[in-house]
């Protein structure tokens, strides 16, 4: 079985303790120190432009509205010793060759 305690009422000549509020120092130094985090970085990207020399590739120049010839290629793997050996398909050669 479960017991619940109700809170008792509070007298008529008891006045509540108020309720804690921020003080307007504590909030005018919140905002200058967000004000002061937006500001440098909103610097950190306005110096990241000027050093690259301008915008940004603009969406004419993204890859997904240039024609198909101009896609770049995945560069071909260069021939090279089979990573995979297969001695059957050796042995049959090498027969094939003794026999010629």
């Amino acid at each position: 079985m479960n017991v619940y305690y109700l809170p008792t009422r509070l007298a008529t000549n008891e006045i509540p303790d108020p309720l804690l509020t921020a003080t307007r120092w504590s909030i005018m130094r919140a905002r200058a120190h967000r004000a002061f985090w937006r500001f440098r970085l909103t610097m950190i990207e306005v110096m990241a432009v000027i050093r690259r020399g301008g915008p940004g590739s603009t969406l004419q120049d993204h890859i997904w509205f240039s024609d198909a010839e101009d896609l770049p290629v995945a560069p071909r793997r260069t021939q090279g010793p089979a990573r995979v050996l297969d001695f059957e398909a050796a042995r049959r050669r090498r027969a094939l060759a003794a026999n010629a």
